[in-house]
């Protein structure tokens, strides 16, 4: 835009918007590709309509200057005085000549009602005529008035112009990350629901392939992916015929809202009680719809019985959540209907029941009572645990937000009790900070400031009054060539970044960063300290990314650095040491706890809860196009949250109906806090703290029906200390790599059909090709044979001709076969004829008028061994299937050359480690008495060797007919042999 002079810029910049303050806006649009943003053009108001509204303002602003004290009160300025101070000081500066200046001071006392502002009396000169101008500010600015209806009209001008440069902007990120395939979640479900809707041929052919879908958690689905899954199980209503690209016109665009699925074909599980991520674009009213079509083409059924939960906790629901502030008896728009939870009752005698305990915490803070309540939970949990009442996986600590997570996750550490963290980033300490900090340093190597930042920490820990001394000795701060001058422990230092900065230079970056972590001992480093096992699993977490980083092509150490810089920035930036381990707490907020279930559920963190603003509302309109309103804001520091940048019209409308979506959210996350419960629910409570408590709408039933904990506070053993010898350390050692070694046995060894037809050649009758075969004509062997698969597969699957040319055409430049001089393969009318020539088999016919029909299907499976088996397996194989060409799974096509040394070898004795066999079977059908396995060649059958080559192609159907046999139970009748080249079928 800037090169080329658009003129929305020039709006904007008359409006007094930089396109670098939308970036929120930006966001918003590119997470939301499929919703319309409506933007009426508005005009701003015009000089005469300000000119009154600028009196007014001048007058209030004057007369409140009047009534300001000399110098700033002892407890501060009230709000109000702090916001006309602020007018006074930017009239005094921009005398609100610009429209922009004039809105930005008019905004600040505009409310939209009904509380207007508040002052506080004593810190004016005269509290009275304060009070008097206070509300004379509120007839002014709060409320439907005129001044604010300016304001309203100035930021929908704003909106409009924001909006406009926004979408243009996220439709060019769409196409970039689309030209350089870098495709999002989001990006993936648009584009495959534009290909169902108009294309009817790929969905046909998809939903052949995808003959039935089951959708658990149905009520947390995003729009895109109800229509996907709805155009995936109903059939086009055109034919294949007149959905091709040849046909006249393009096809008619299917409507997700009106298909109907095939039978049998859609099963969707849901509960709208449970309904929790609407911030993540979940619909409750697309539930609703969704479920109504299923009235008119299915069948509904409700599920109301509960196998997890005991009888009290259904008590709970049933008492509490039926009425209409929580669950109305029947849905609206915004809320689900009440359905009763019919629990079974418990066959065990262990405790069960629903609790509350009280948090008492020294000061009246929130993090005070997050401590307070830490400690007491984790003394509890760990005082049932040592009475053998409970083990630690047992409990599920559940919180509203995320900010105390850490907190609860070192008060249970304190009582060794073993604990996983999710949704926090808890676990991201000081070494992985040091780790960034190297990095930086050897990307920077003669960055004196970099190189510093390393030596004075963890891995060096030189403190300042040394670096003092080896610079007043001469030494320097390069990486690159350090000196022998200076301070010994500095220029150690430095020698040991020097090797560490070459070792980077050769290495690819996730290859230097492990060996670097390895070498300063990193993971045992954090294991060993406070939340050693989150720690562990934080670091572990931080070098997968570095991994990612350059799978992705960028093994350099700053896409290392820049990897892991994005990855520790993520809220979630965690892993869990040992992965599915069992006897751990869970310890998590609300909304990670979806689809989860403990026997113990604790609801923890009784502090401040508040609603959150609305930023958008999006509806849809009948004919299911979705359209979105929002708040244009940009994020601002301190407690005076975001600043609203524009908003369109009818904004407040847009607001108090989002507000009523997030209220009856609020009712649900309840609802699913409580039903995670198997046997015990524990309610925290603070009575003497603010009413903020997220599950204070608990606190009526809880105080009737629940029974009162007593959780003591009492003090964590201090933590054991170890003392080890040298002798010990090394013997400990020992132990460890003895073990590593054992584990780094093979207990089964993956083995390919080719593999074992040619080891039970006799060796006398193996092919020897070096001489008689070229170098080309083995290349083409598993280059044109692996097309010709590919090819048959893709005919397999009824693709029509246009289709199969264009595949047949990618598989020849995939395969890197000869290309002409423009690009396009130089066999691509022998590979279609080919083709054809299957096509037209007998075989080719059997095969699709059978029960079932399969094309390329990959298989492993076990493979019997004994002493009596000529397949025992051998410890090592000099087969070329490792060095060869990459391919599927195994290659049936080259002309494998058997090195003289492998004809003289002696059969090896079995290793005793248990074999797989896996492989690629080309073609198997099921006729009326047993099953078909056909296996492909393309082999011309005049070379000298081809006898010898028949004999291990049997062998290899034999294999493949043994291995069908043993996975579908069912017998293989008989054997094929299809020569593609010579037209021939051989069968036994």
């Amino acid at each position: 835009l800037t090169r080329d002079g658009g003129p929305i810029l020039e709006e904007l910049s008359d409006a007094g918007l930089r396109p670098s303050r939308l970036r929120g806006l930006f966001d918003h649009l590119v997470e939301n590709p499929d919703v319309h943003f409506p933007t009426d053009t508005t005009e701003p108001p015009s000089a005469v309509e300000l000119s009154e509204v600028r009196g007014v303002l001048d007058e209030l602003v004057d007369r409140a200057w009047e009534l300001m004290p000399d110098h700033e009160p002892k407890r501060g300025w009230d709000s109000l005085q702090r916001k006309l101070r602020t007018l006074h000081f930017t009239r005094d500066v921009t005398g609100w000549k610009e429209p922009v200046d004039f809105f930005d001071a008019l905004s600040r006392l505009c409310k939209p009602g009904p509380r207007g502002h508040s002052i506080t009396q004593n810190r004016w000169r005269d509290g009275s005529m304060a009070k008097a101008l206070c509300n004379r500010v509120d007839e002014f600015g709060v409320g439907d008035t005129v001044a604010r209806g300016l304001v309203n009209r100035w930021y929908a001008h704003r909106y409009a112009l924001a909006v406009r440069l926004a979408r243009t902007a996220a439709l060019d990120f769409a196409e970039h990350r689309k030209r350089t395939a870098r495709l999002d979640f989001q990006d993936l479900l648009v584009l495959t629901a534009e290909l169902l809707r108009a294309n009817p041929q790929v969905r046909r052919q998809l939903g052949r392939r995808y003959r039935r879908l089951l959708v658990d958690e149905f009520q947390d689905t995003d729009p895109l992916q109800a229509e996907i899954m709805l155009l995936l199980s109903s059939d086009p209503d055109v034919d294949d015929d007149d959905a091709s690209p040849a046909a006249d016109g393009p096809a008619e665009r299917a409507d997700w809202r009106s298909v109907v699925p095939r039978d049998g074909a859609l099963f969707v599980v849901g509960d709208p009680k449970q309904s929790i991520y609407r911030f993540r674009r979940a619909d409750i009213q697309l539930y609703r719809f969704v479920k109504d079509r299923f009235d008119d083409f299915g069948a509904v059924l409700e599920l109301t019985t509960n196998f997890r939960s005991r009888p009290p906790i259904g008590d709970l629901v049933n008492e509490l959540f039926d009425a209409e502030e929580f669950f109305p008896k029947s849905a609206t728009p915004e809320q689900a209907g009440f359905e009763p939870l019919n629990t079974r009752p418990g066959e065990s005698s262990s405790r069960e029941g629903v609790f509350w305990y009280a948090v008492a915490p020294d000061a009246a803070r929130g993090d005070a009572a997050a401590d307070d309540d830490a400690a007491r939970i984790a003394s509890w949990i760990a005082s049932r645990v040592a009475a053998g009442e409970r083990s630690s996986g047992d409990f599920m600590i559940l919180t509203k937000k995320r900010s105390h997570l850490d907190r609860y996750a070192r008060a249970l550490e304190a009582f060794s009790i073993p604990v996983q963290v999710t949704g926090a980033g808890v676990g991201v300490e000081s070494e992985l900070r040091e780790l960034q900090a190297v990095l930086a340093c050897l990307i920077d190597p003669t960055n004196p400031v970099k190189v510093v930042a390393v030596l004075v920490g963890l891995f060096f820990g030189i403190d300042y009054e040394r670096l003092v001394q080896h610079r007043l000795d001469g030494g320097g701060f390069d990486v690159i060539g350090p000196r022998s001058r200076g301070h010994a422990d500095v220029v150690k230092a430095l020698q040991t970044l020097h090797e560490w900065w070459r070792a980077s230079t050769v290495q690819p970056a996730d290859i230097f960063v492990s060996g670097l972590t390895s070498e300063l001992g990193l993971l045992p480093f954090a294991a060993a300290g406070e939340l050693g096992m989150l720690r562990a699993g934080a670091l572990v977490y931080a070098l997968d990314a570095v991994r990612a980083a350059a799978l992705v092509g960028d093994a350099s150490l700053p896409g290392a650095l820049e990897g892991l810089e994005a990855a520790l920035e993520l809220a979630e930036a965690e892993a869990p040491l040992e992965p599915g381990r069992p006897d751990v707490v869970s310890l998590m907020n609300l909304h990670q706890a979806k689809g989860l279930e403990a026997e113990v559920v604790i609801l923890a963190d009784p502090t401040g809860s508040r609603a959150r603003t609305p930023e958008i509302h999006m509806h849809r309109t009948e004919d299911g196009t979705a359209v979105g309103y929002l708040r244009v804001t940009e994020f601002r520091d301190g407690f005076g949250g975001d600043q609203v940048l524009a908003r369109p019209e009818g904004w407040a409308h847009h607001q108090s109906t989002e507000s009523r979506f997030q209220a009856a959210e609020e009712v649900r996350l309840l609802y699913v806090a409580v039903t995670r419960a198997k046997k015990e629910l524990v309610v925290a409570r603070w009575p003497d703290g603010p009413d903020r408590s997220p599950w204070r709408a608990l606190d009526p039933w809880l105080e009737a029906r629940a029974e009162e904990l007593e959780l003591e506070l009492r003090a964590p053993e201090p933590r054991q200390q170890v003392e080890l010898t040298p002798e010990a350390v090394e013997e400990m050692r020992h132990e460890a790599a003895d073990r590593l070694k054992a584990l780094g046995k093979p207990s089964f060894e993956y083995r390919s059909v080719t593999e074992l037809s040619k080891r039970d050649e006799p060796a006398g009758t193996r092919a020897r090709g070096d001489t008689e075969i070229s170098d080309r004509q083995a290349f083409r062997g598993f280059s044109w044979g692996s097309a010709v698969h590919g090819a048959l597969a893709v005919a397999g699957e009824g693709a029509t001709p246009e289709a199969l040319r264009a595949a047949c055409r990618d598989l020849l430049v995939e395969y890197e076969r000869p290309l002409d001089d423009h690009g396009d393969p130089t066999e691509l009318d022998e590979l279609l004829v080919v083709v054809e020539s299957v096509r037209a088999s007998d075989l080719w016919q059997r095969a699709h008028r059978a029960e079932r029909m399969l094309s390329e299907v990959p298989f492993a499976a076990s493979q019997p061994t004994g002493p009596g088996d000529a397949r025992a397996p051998a410890p090592e194989t000099d087969s070329l299937d490792r060095d060869e060409h990459p391919r599927k799974q195994l290659d049936l096509f080259s002309l494998h050359a058997i090195q003289e040394s492998e004809t003289e070898r002696e059969p090896e004795e079995p290793s005793g480690v248990h074999e797989v066999l896996e492989g690629v079977i080309d073609l198997a059908f099921l006729e009326a008495d047993g099953w078909v396995i056909a296996d492909y060649k393309t082999d011309l059958g005049t070379d000298p060797d081809f006898a010898t080559r028949l004999q291990t192609y049997r062998r290899q159907v034999d294999l493949y007919a043994e291995a069908w046999s043993r996975l579908t139970g069912d017998p293989v009748k008989e054997r094929v042999l299809f020569f593609t080249a010579q037209g021939r079928v051989e069968s036994w």
